[in-house]
C-alpha cells in the first residue's frame, strides 16, 4: 500500500472505523456520563452548611468538582486510547487490519483523531452539559441564601462557579493542558506495543518508569542540596519558567511517542 495520504480513501478508513469502533464509543459515552451523574448526586452541597470555599469572582467552589474532572478524564482518555489497536493482539482481527486498504499515514491520523482529539471533545462536552445542569438546579436552589464569603468578609449570595471558573482560578493550570494528550499518546503506543492486557501493562509500566524518575530526581536534588541552606522564597518568574518548561516537556514528549507509535504501526504493516 502506498504510504501517501489520500483523502478519498482516508474518509473511507473514518466511515469504517466509525462502523466498528463507534458503537462501542458511543455506549461508553453513555456510562460515563451515568457515572458523572452519579458524582454529582452523590455530592449535592449542604444546604445547612457555613463554611463554603469561594473564588476569587464571589462564587461557591464545588470541591469535588476539579477531581472529578480530572480523575474521569484521565480514565476515560486512557482507556479509550487503550483499546484503540488492541486488534493487533489477535491473530484474526489483525490480518483484517493489515488488509485494511489504508497507507500507514491514514491509519495513524485516524487513530488520532480517534482517541485523542474525539474522546477529549467528547469528554468536555459531556462534563459541561452535565455541569451546566445541575449547576442551574444547585443556584436556583439556593437563589434565596447568602454566607459569608470570607475571602471579603461580606455576607453574599450563594452562587456556583462554573466549570471554566474552577479551572482558571488557578493561573499554572493551563500549564497542565497539555497532560490528555501527553497521557492518550502513552496509552494508544501501549495498545499497538502489547498484544494483551494493554491498560494494565501500560499502566504499570508507566507506574515504573515514573517511579524511576522521581526516584531519580529525589536523589540528585538530594545530592545537589546537600550542606547548602534552604531557602524558602520562590520568584514567580522561576515558578512560570519551571511550569513552562513542564508544559512544553509534555508537548515534546508527546509528538515523541506518537512517532514511536507510527514506526510501530510501520512495523506491524510489515
Amino acid at each position: 500500500m502506498n504510504n501517501t495520504f489520500n483523502i478519498n480513501r482516508f474518509g473511507l478508513l473514518l466511515k469504517r472505523q466509525w462502523l466498528e469502533f463507534g458503537k462501542i464509543y458511543l455506549m461508553s459515552l453513555v456510562v460515563l456520563t451515568g457515572i458523572i451523574i452519579a458524582f454529582y448526586f452523590f455530592n449535592i452541597p449542604d444546604l445547612n452548611r457555613s463554611l463554603y470555599r469561594w473564588d476569587d469572582h464571589g462564587h461557591v467552589q464545588l470541591g469535588f468538582r476539579l477531581p472529578t474532572f480530572m480523575a474521569i478524564g484521565f480514565l476515560f482518555l486512557t482507556i479509550v486510547a487503550s483499546t484503540y489497536f488492541n486488534a493487533f493482539g489477535q491473530k484474526p482481527k489483525a490480518i483484517m487490519e493489515l488488509m485494511t486498504p489504508a497507507s500507514v499515514t491514514e491509519k495513524f491520523i485516524c487513530a488520532i483523531l480517534f482517541s485523542t482529539i474525539l474522546s477529549l471533545i467528547s469528554y468536555l462536552l459531556i462534563f459541561y452539559i452535565v455541569d451546566a445542569i445541575f449547576l442551574n438546579y444547585f443556584n436556583e436552589l439556593w437563589q434565596h441564601n447568602k454566607a459569608t464569603n470570607y475571602n471579603t468578609g461580606k455576607l453574599t449570595a450563594v452562587s456556583f462557579s462554573t466549570l471554566f471558573d474552577d479551572l482558571t482560578s488557578e493561573r499554572e493550570f493551563k500549564f497542565f493542558f497539555a497532560l490528555p494528550f501527553f497521557f492518550s499518546s502513552i496509552f494508544l503506543l501501549g495498545s499497538i506495543y502489547f498484544n494483551r492486557f494493554h491498560y494494565i501493562k501500560t499502566a504499570l509500566s508507566v507506574t515504573a518508569l515514573f517511579s524511576f524518575i522521581i526516584f531519580l530526581t529525589i536523589k540528585f536534588g538530594n545530592l545537589m542540596t546537600e550542606g547548602k541552606t534552604r531557602v524558602y522564597a520562590v520568584d514567580y518568574l522561576e515558578k512560570d519558567f519551571v511550569f513552562k518548561i513542564f508544559f512544553w516537556s509534555s508537548v515534546a514528549l508527546s509528538l515523541i511517542i506518537w512517532l514511536i507509535t507510527y514506526v510501530r504501526l510501520k512495523e506491524k504493516e510489515v
